[in-house]
């Protein structure tokens, strides 16, 4: 197959295009309180597992109960700034507990804290 010259710029185009679409693609985003609003008191730890996955971390606390956590570190534009992007920006990390009884939820906390460098 023959390519024209006045073909070249479509071309062009096209894996110009294909290779930013391309670029686009990354790890998901959580979205951490939307997922906070579906857990629901007296849900299993199956039904949590099931559309959370598994926890980023977990304890016991003193009353015996099972904390879940998750949670997703948010950073500032700006911080993305070689060598810079320390002193300018904040860090924000977006955390959702689950409480554990006996295998049922007790409670869910959504917060969202700040990250001093």
């Amino acid at each position: 197959m023959k390519i024209r010259q006045n073909n070249l710029p479509s071309f062009f185009l096209i894996g110009t295009l294909i290779l930013f679409l391309a670029s686009c693609a990354g790890t998901p985003k959580k979205y951490l309180a939307v997922d906070a609003s579906l857990v629901k008191q007296g849900q299993s730890k199956a039904e949590i597992s099931e559309f959370l996955g598994p926890p980023e971390a977990a304890r016991i606390n003193q009353a015996g109960q099972e904390e879940w956590y998750y949670y997703d570190v948010h950073r500032h534009f700006w911080q993305r700034i070689p060598f810079l992007g320390r002193r300018l920006g904040k860090k924000e990390v977006e955390c959702l507990q689950i409480v554990l009884e006996s295998g049922q939820v007790v409670k869910a906390v959504y917060y969202v804290q700040d990250i001093q460098s």
